[in-house]
């Protein structure tokens, strides 16, 4: 297994369909009563779609999803929208110290005092995590630009102090779905492409 580094962005996507992907385990007992665990996480997962790509665009699209070898190798994409912060918070935003397990981060922004800095439904990721996490309320800092920010899932390892947070163009580590790609040729000398990806942890 490896990382590619980032899939190409010089085509832009006609759709994207996310996907949050839990993890939950159900059983029906005799009574019809219905029981319902968690067994622990969840990941994000996308289908792609293309507009019809001109071949010189193609060929490094092409190339990059041949070398992943189905689900073997992964690589970074940003999701137009989904990765973007919703209030165009972009100021360089540091975490502190925060234990796996944990559903409340503390993060400190550069010259946001006072601001709303996320919506809920944003999404952000720490350094050295691969796990990108999805803010459940609003966050406003206060006049020193600290915020205590809810996500979803819990942490899945530590957190360590003073580690930088990517709050836009928020980058997910994926991995393509499936071991065969199909890359539709046309007649008009453009290329028909969807993929399916699902977030590594």
């Amino acid at each position: 297994m490896a990382f590619l580094g980032t899939w190409p962005s010089t085509v832009g996507f006609q759709a994207t369909r996310l996907q949050a992907i839990a993890n939950t385990k159900q059983t029906v007992s005799d009574s019809g009563r219905r029981i319902r665990i968690s067994t622990g996480g969840s990941r994000f997962g996308a289908t792609i779609k293309y507009p019809p790509i001109p071949l010189a665009n193609w060929l490094p699209i092409q190339a990059l999803a041949t070398r992943c070898q189905g689900a073997l190798n992964s690589f970074d994409i940003v999701l137009p929208t989904i990765s973007e912060n919703s209030r165009n918070h972009s100021a360089t935003t540091t975490a502190a110290a925060t234990s796996a397990g944990a559903s409340t981060v503390a993060l400190t922004s550069s010259g946001v005092n006072s601001t709303q800095i996320f919506n809920q439904g944003d999404v952000i990721r720490f350094a050295s995590h691969t796990k990108v996490y999805m803010l459940t309320a609003n966050a406003t800092t206060n006049g020193s630009g600290q915020v205590t920010v809810s996500i979803t899932p819990n942490l899945f390892e530590d957190v360590a102090g003073s580690s930088a947070v990517t709050v836009d163009d928020v980058p997910f580590r994926v991995t393509l779905v499936g071991d065969v790609q199909e890359f539709k040729y046309n007649n008009n000398d453009t290329i028909s492409y969807e993929i399916d990806i699902l977030e590594e942890i």
